[in-house]
């Protein structure tokens, strides 16, 4: 009897302890979860912008090629960084998705993207540029001479510094904002990056977006202006945008014309592309 009563208050003593071991580790699992699990959402949504970084960079490259044969028109160029984006919005692969994607791509590059002609810049169409008569349209076009380069004079031009063969090269830098839209990593991004000043009452969990009285994009210390969502805007769409910046060089394979380099496209003209 004895014997058999020791065993009994071990076992019980032993079913005592696992209790409280369960116990504790199941505390300890519900402190550690969340954290988990956002580290698990900002490993996704760091993989997805490296994908989109990465598509970026070669539409930049594909937009560039086509302002080198266009006279660095910037129609072409942005209907080219559309196609080259085009893959950031599919949602199936086949022929209707890919028109799809491209629609989608046309029409959002318009509000979300800029290309900026970082050279030739303003100082070079100066040195090197003049009127040439144009056989494709009969009309007289400023122009920075792309033939015969390796004939031409290769003395550095007054205000620029450069020569006319570096005057021939073509460097877009491009922008382009980016919407996350991997939950609540999104919006925890965009608040760091934009260094937002204050957050809702429930803070970044809130559903109410911070002072939207007085500043509805919550007083962003580092804003961007072309990148940016009114925080009330971001909570009911679920996507939060995040600038990316990419710049791509190309020789010009047509001659540099300054006309054709501000045709941007309208968003009508987008849309129906």
């Amino acid at each position: 009897m004895r014997l058999s009563f020791r065993s009994s208050s071990r076992r019980a003593a032993r079913t005592r302890g696992m209790v409280r071991q369960s116990g504790q580790s199941m505390a300890e699992f519900l402190i550690v979860a969340p954290l988990l699990l956002f580290l698990c959402l900002g490993t996704l949504q760091f993989a997805l912008l490296y994908q989109a970084k990465s598509t970026l960079d070669v539409a930049a490259l594909e937009a560039a090629r086509a302002g080198a044969v266009a006279h660095g028109s910037m129609a072409a160029m942005q209907s080219a960084l559309a196609r080259g984006l085009a893959p950031l919005y599919a949602r199936n692969a086949s022929e209707e998705g890919f028109s799809q994607a491209l629609m989608r791509s046309n029409s959002d590059i318009a509000g979300s993207s800029t290309i900026a002609v970082v050279s030739p810049s303003d100082a070079m169409v100066r040195d090197f540029a003049f009127a040439r008569p144009s056989l494709e349209d009969g009309t007289t076009h400023s122009e920075i001479p792309n033939d015969t380069l390796m004939y031409r004079d290769s003395s550095l031009g007054p205000q620029s510094n450069v020569s006319i063969q570096d005057a021939n090269l073509l460097k877009i830098r491009v922008h382009y904002c980016y919407d996350m839209y991997v939950p609540l990593v999104n919006k925890v991004l965009y608040y760091a990056v934009n260094v937002i000043g204050s957050t809702g009452t429930g803070g970044l969990l809130t559903r109410e977006p911070a002072d939207a009285d007085q500043d509805p994009y919550g007083h962003p210390q580092r804003p961007d202006p072309l990148c940016r969502i009114k925080l009330g805007d971001g909570t009911t769409t679920g996507k939060w945008p995040l600038a990316l910046e990419s710049e791509a060089m190309v020789r010009m394979q047509s001659s540099y014309r300054l006309d054709a380099a501000s045709d941007p496209l309208q968003a009508t003209d987008i849309s129906s592309r």
